[in-house]
């Protein structure tokens, strides 16, 4: 009699209740990304929607973000006053810290969704907000 392994077995059978994962987003990663995440380091997989026409005020991240834009196109502006536009399936990774402020705008017709995984200081809260850049205040 011809017998397989156990584990031949499980995946020649009938399906089973194995979990499945829920893909949350799928992107291509344009840049280098460095990253050494110190031990409690806070990791945070967060999803936001941005309705057309709406904005993330400006802010900074006290630690690393890599994020995937999901649907729709992100415009963001930098502390330097370029813009960076990021289509869907796109990838940023955000700067760190206070000089890495910048803002994210959806100028779209249709919803933002960017998925973004922090990698942060353990008490950190995932942005704080910032005043614009001076190039940015009107006087």
């Amino acid at each position: 009699m011809n017998r397989s392994s156990p584990v031949e077995a499980r995946y020649t059978a009938e399906p089973t209740a194995e979990p499945v994962p829920t893909l949350l987003a799928d992107g291509l990663l344009t840049e280098r990304l460095a990253l050494a995440a110190p031990e409690n380091t806070r990791v945070v997989v967060a999803d936001y929607e941005i309705p057309p026409g709406h904005s993330l005020p400006w802010h900074y991240h006290e630690g690393r973000v890599v994020a995937v834009v999901t649907a729709g196109v992100l415009t963001r502006t930098l502390a330097d006053g370029s813009e960076c536009v990021t289509p869907t399936g796109g990838c940023i990774v955000e700067p760190v810290g206070p000089q890495g402020v910048h803002m994210a705008e959806n100028r779209e017709p249709e919803p933002l969704r960017i998925c973004a995984l922090f990698f942060l200081p353990q008490d950190s809260p995932l942005s704080t907000r910032a005043d614009p850049p001076d190039r940015f205040v009107r006087r």
